[in-house]
């Protein structure tokens, strides 16, 4: 028969399964604080103006965790931008497309693509940042690329649907379709400032923002039908 252990005796049992929970949270929190701090300064400075002092100061940790967790400035920057991109192909998949509505398909894909830059300034940053580099590190991820596989596949998905309704023109290049949806959500954000003095236009107003959307969905659907 089991035996109760007299008062004072230590049990032989663990007591505290789980503590390291609360150590797991902390860590996954502080790494998280450390990428989201490090996004603001890339995006604001790029890579060679950015401070590690800074974002270590943002994220309110010191400076020996940042180095656990990524290593250096080159491993905490390619984190960084891997987490945006993951970020972004995450938000698409969660898109809710009907294949046999390929037409609806590539304008949802519009409208979240606009929305995503327009709310997303620091990743936009980023990627304009990373592009001033020649793609110097994006070019030395694979998780970069693999992320892109189900867009891809979701755009060739929507091509084949089309053209085979007869809706879709022949000759449609994923790639150049998906180049093009990029542009129209992105290039009125990165040069909005130049591009309001000179055209004279604010192009930061809602109504201007919610007519360069219906404008980019008219040149998408125009350039897509047969």
């Amino acid at each position: 028969m089991p035996t109760t252990p007299a008062p004072g005796t230590p049990s032989a049992e663990p007591t505290d399964d789980a503590a390291p929970a609360p150590r797991k949270r902390n860590a996954e929190r502080t790494r998280k604080a450390i990428l989201t701090a490090a996004l603001r300064e890339f995006s604001q400075a790029g890579y060679a103006g950015a401070r590690i002092e800074k974002i270590v100061k943002a994220a309110k940790c010191n400076i020996r965790m940042l180095y656990h967790y990524f290593g250096d400035k080159k491993g905490l920057y390619l984190a960084v931008l891997e987490a945006a991109y993951e970020d972004l192909r995450g938000r698409e998949a969660e898109l809710e497309i009907d294949f046999d509505r390929p037409l609806e398909g590539f304008l949802a894909l519009q409208r979240f693509t606009s929305d995503y830059f327009e709310k997303n300034p620091r990743i936009d940053g980023l990627l304009r940042n990373e592009n001033l580099l020649q793609g110097k590190f994006v070019s030395q991820s694979r998780k970069v690329t693999e992320t892109a596989f189900p867009l891809r596949r979701t755009i060739e998905r929507l091509i084949e649907s089309g053209q085979k309704q007869g809706i879709f023109r022949d000759n449609l290049d994923w790639a150049q379709i998906y180049v093009t949806i990029a542009a129209m959500s992105r290039f009125h954000l990165a040069n909005g400032y130049s591009l309001s003095v000179t055209l004279d236009t604010d192009m930061s107003k809602p109504e201007w923002r919610r007519a360069r959307l219906a404008h980019a969905l008219e040149l998408l659907e125009g350039y897509l039908r047969k």
